[in-house]
């Protein structure tokens, strides 16, 4: 028992340290900004213009993979060294092609007509014959292309006009000249051949010839598609049911329609103009592109989506490189529109809220004010981070919602301070009211502010850069906000309670209403008010309500742990595209007509004797084939060794040396074969020619294609699997897996790890700040079980409002905390500082704080509503986030912990700080004697079952006394109550 009443001294000691210190410097400071707030609206103002000024330095960072990625991640470290050793030079634009039968010739000369609208597109510094991507027009028959002119006399003399000619030769003609003629004749003819701009589709069967598609008839076209295997235009072979999508066949397995074709365009990215910084950051790839291809591509887009000739039964969608980024940061740009729309409504609110329907109980300047201090904020948050280098990402244009959020709630809760005066501090001096209002306002918003900050300090340690970057700006935020509600808008109100006092118009302040003025009935009326203490209060603590509440809590945790049970783990850039963008709708036409295409990636090899490594290539090229994991190998050395093997020469000669390979890779890739791979493959030392062996070797790569995933698990594990391969067979030199692919897949890799600790450490945090701040362990573990219960149904809500976690759900779920623990935060601290049974307690609490709660959270769910439209999946991720967060905290505030509190609440605070107002007083002591002396000091009184309330023990000190108070003796309440400078001045000391 001993022990029992030492830790209650202990944590009765830390509550008057804690709390009395936070009142006082809240009263002080209260009255100061009320006795002077002209002055204090200055410093605001000039505090914000300095840190303002950290805006010169604002930077924004929409490079995803300085966003999305773990910066020591495999990902960055190879995509350095690429960037560094084997730079990409080559961009990929796609259009799908939708129609009952893309076969249909209809639809090849729609194609055609979107071929020829690119081939014309053009800027003043580049057309399409300049930015392209060209290789040699290497074919074993020079049937079929669009310029035949240069091979006639090779081709034996047959005219182009004969197309059933050209279709026999083309089927029949498998000739390699490369194999056929001596190197220095072929390599003599090869130097004299035009090159091709790389465009691929089924449009080369036909070779692009206009003339020719015209004669076709749908059965050749047919067999065309089915019995063509090399490129009429490059000479490759080439697999063109891959151009397809949704084929049917034939029950001999030919194919006899389709429902989409796809068609590739291939750019050349100017590495020169890049070094010489000519360069563009495209933000959706991530790549530094030559400014004249990019703004080439612009063109490029403009002609592909042009529908001004397009037959109205066929689709085209498109996805040009540039596409993601330029889609991407508009539309996050262009929903920031709705925050004007969002202040507008919310200014709306505030105003109804805080004021009264007539003329000068209205407050309208003091709700744009209030309003204000949060526009501060982001300027000062801004400001400040910007001048210490912080970038600000795609996710930070949410900031402003939080921040209108959270500094309305402040507000509503000084407010509602204001509004529980007790009648005795109605009459005090306007400087002491609105001290005594920050005094018991203060607290509470110091609570919240101080535990939602903590939140966000503790993200910013977050390895995810985009998470980083939106605590910070966050963390400075909800300080400012807080510091500004405080001052700046305290300030305001305290003008604007002089003017109304002054009986002045709240919209003319310089105008006062006539001495017969009064306001009118229905203006006086608080409706939220009287259902908190007249019907909710009433109602919400009778036997079967709280069992009804709990019963409900407890089944709502149950079944929302089964939804959180099945909540994915996935992050795809696709979501970040509005879903009315043409990109978005490529995306969902790819996925539907090419769902065997895996994931494509590549294998980089740094400098190495390559010819001792050849037979370690072959194996990591075997063992990859072999993969589960992997649909698709395609490799120069394997074509490499069946050029030479189908000329019975070994790969690997007896006495062939690292001359020799290069020799015979040079003949190599002049081959129609081999010639694809060499500018896409190779980085040499050197320059490379026909004639000559090739160069020593930089670098190299070959391409491969993961099969499709079911989830994140199996991509994970793919990536892991194939890195493990390829440390395995210990090359001498740099050996590198890389997909882009892989951003994703090692975000998905730590994603959850730093979710579930960044939503640890935040939680004990906010449990250590509450404790210090409400100072009483049982208070704060139920408030910490709040924000549990709450995450809890949010997490399921997510997975069934098809949410995953993400980067930008784990900023929600990291923002959740903060935001959740508001409503219990205010319950828990109000109660505290009730005095009576438990009961009593709660339903005071409610009746006192509740309508703030309801304001602060409808307010915040205000501040997102308007994104719930939005095509961004950032905006539309945190408003059903943050709808959940409003819906559950709201529910488990205001609902199941007034109850929970009414059953096994603690004692409050010690009197000493925070006494009943002197109207309890006087109801105590109606006529009390003109002098008394103190009695014994009487034993603590402890609040539980078998144990005296501090009600209880006043009622037993009427039952002594007719007068309320013992004429000879009081007992140590309501000495306390005496000696208190707050609740008992001169003259109610006087009266008692």
């Amino acid at each position: 028992m001993a022990a029992k009443v030492k830790s209650r001294n202990i944590l009765a000691k830390l509550s008057l340290g804690v709390i009395t210190g936070l009142e006082s410097f809240c009263h002080v400071y209260g009255t100061a900004v009320a006795k002077r707030p002209t002055i204090f609206i200055v410093v605001c103002m000039v505090i914000t213009g300095l840190c303002s000024i950290g805006l010169m330095k604002f930077t924004m960072e929409e490079r995803p993979f300085k966003l999305w990625i773990p910066q020591d991640s495999d990902f960055i470290k190879v995509m350095e060294w690429q960037k560094e050793n084997f730079p990409v030079e080559f961009r990929i634009h796609i259009a799908i092609y939708e129609a009952e039968n893309v076969l249909d010739k209809s639809v090849l000369l729609e194609m055609l007509r979107v071929h020829e609208a690119v081939a014309n597109a053009s800027t003043n510094n580049a057309t399409w014959n300049s930015v392209c991507a060209k290789i040699p027009t290497i074919t074993g028959s020079w049937f079929g292309r669009r310029k035949r002119s240069i091979y006639q006399d090779i081709t034996l003399g047959f005219s182009s006009s004969l197309p059933e000619l050209q279709r026999e030769k083309r089927q029949n003609d498998d000739t390699d000249w490369s194999i056929v003629l001596d190197r220095d004749t072929y390599c003599g003819f090869y130097e004299k051949i035009a090159q091709e701009c790389m465009e691929h589709s089924i449009l080369e069967v036909w070779g692009y010839d206009r003339e020719y598609i015209n004669s076709l008839t749908s059965e050749e076209i047919i067999d065309d598609v089915n019995l063509e295997e090399k490129s009429a235009v490059f000479g490759f072979l080439t697999n063109f049911s891959q151009f397809l999508g949704k084929i049917q066949r034939d029950a001999d397995g030919k194919i006899i329609k389709a429902g989409a074709s796809r068609q590739l365009w291939i750019t050349h990215i100017n590495l020169t103009s890049i070094e010489l910084g000519d360069y563009v950051d495209d933000t959706g790839t991530g790549m530094e592109v030559d400014a004249t291809s990019f703004h080439w591509e612009k063109e490029l887009i403009k002609a592909v989506l042009d529908e001004n000739e397009r037959p109205y039964d066929i689709s085209l969608y498109l996805m040009a490189s540039s596409s993601f980024g330029m889609i991407s940061r508009d539309t996050i740009m262009g929903d920031v529109t709705y925050l004007a729309v969002g202040f507008g409504i919310m200014c709306l609110y505030v105003q109804i809220m805080l004021g009264k329907f007539n003329l000068v109980e209205t407050r309208p300047l003091l709700s744009l004010m209030g309003l204000g201090c949060v526009g501060m904020s982001i300027f000062m948050s801004y400001g400040i981070c910007s001048a210490f280098g912080v970038p600000f990402g795609p996710v930070n244009n949410v900031l402003p919602f939080l921040l209108m959020g959270l500094g309305v709630d402040d507000m509503f809760v000084i407010m509602q301070a204001w509004n529980n005066l007790s009648p005795h501090e109605k009459k005090m001096k306007l400087a002491e009211r609105i001290g005594i209002t920050l005094k018991h306002a203060g607290v509470s918003i110091t609570v919240t502010s101080v535990t939602n900050f903590s939140a966000f300090a503790i993200g910013s340690g977050t390895v995810l850069p985009a998470l980083r970057s939106f605590c910070i700006f966050a963390s400075v935020g909800i300080a400012t906000v807080y510091f500004f509600q405080a001052t700046f808008f305290v300030a305001w109100f305290s003008l604007d309670q002089r003017r109304l006092e002054e009986r002045r118009f709240g919209f003319f302040w310089l105008k006062t209403v006539s001495e017969s003025w009064t306001p009118n009935e229905c203006s006086q009326r608080d409706l939220c008010q009287t259902f908190f203490s007249d019907v909710y209060a009433k109602y919400l603590f009778k036997l079967p309500v709280k069992v009804l509440v709990l019963l409900f809590t407890a089944g709502l945790v149950a079944v929302s742990g089964w939804g959180l049970s099945n909540l994915r783990q996935e992050f795809n850039p696709i979501w970040f595209l509005p879903h009315s963008s043409y990109l978005y709708k490529f995306f969902m036409k790819q996925e539907l007509y090419y769902p065997t295409l895996g994931e494509t990636g590549t294998i980089y090899f740094g400098e190495m004797n390559y010819f001792e490594e050849l037979p370690k290539i072959e194996v990591l090229i075997n063992k990859m084939e072999a993969s589960d994991s992997i649909s698709e190998v395609d490799s120069w050395y394997s074509q490499y060794k069946y050029y030479w093997e189908k000329q019975d020469i070994p790969v690997i000669e007896p006495d062939e040396n690292e001359e020799r390979f290069l020799e015979k890779l040079g003949i190599f890739l002049h081959s129609p074969s081999g010639s694809r791979y060499r500018v896409r493959n190779f980085r040499f030392d050197g320059v490379l020619n026909c004639t000559d062996p090739a160069p020593p070797i930089l670098s190299s790569s070959i391409e491969y294609k993961h099969c499709l995933f079911s989830d994140s698990r199996e991509q994970i594990n793919a990536m892991v699997g194939l890195k493990d391969i390829i440390s395995g067979m210990n090359f001498a030199g740099e050996v590198y897996s890389w997909a882009r692919a892989y951003s994703g897949w090692e975000t998905d890799m730590v994603i959850k790890q730093e979710l579930y600790m960044n939503m640890g450490l935040a939680m004990l945090v906010v449990f250590l700040v509450t404790l210090l701040l409400i100072a009483n362990i049982a208070t704060s573990l139920m408030v910490l079980f709040c924000v549990v219960l709450t995450l809890v149904d949010v997490g399921a809500l997510m997975h069934w409002w098809g949410l995953t976690i993400d980067t930008v759900s784990c900023i929600g779920l990291v923002l959740a905390i903060g935001l959740c623990v508001d409503y219990a935060a205010h319950i828990g601290h109000t109660f505290m500082t009730k005095h009576g049974t438990r009961e009593e307690r709660a339903r005071m609490t409610v009746a006192t704080i509740g309508p703030a709660i309801l304001h602060g959270g409808f307010s915040t769910f205000l501040a997102f509503i308007f994104l719930a439209n939005s095509d961004s999946h950032v905006f539309v991720t945190f408003f059903k986030i943050f709808f959940a967060v409003v819906m559950y905290g709201l529910l488990h505030g205001l609902v199941f912990l007034p109850v929970l509190l009414s059953m096994l609440g603690p004692a409050p605070y010690p009197l000493s700080l925070d006494e009943p107002h002197p109207k309890e007083v006087e109801e105590m002591c109606p006529n009390p004697p003109a002098k008394s002396s103190p009695v014994p000091a009487t034993p603590e009184i402890e609040e539980g079952d078998n144990e005296l309330s501090e009600k209880d023990t006043l009622n037993s000190i009427r039952n002594k006394d007719t007068n309320g108070c013992a004429e000879n003796g009081k007992s140590e309440f309501v000495s306390v109550l005496l000696d208190s400078p707050n609740h008992c001045g001169d003259t109610e000391l006087a009266k008692l």
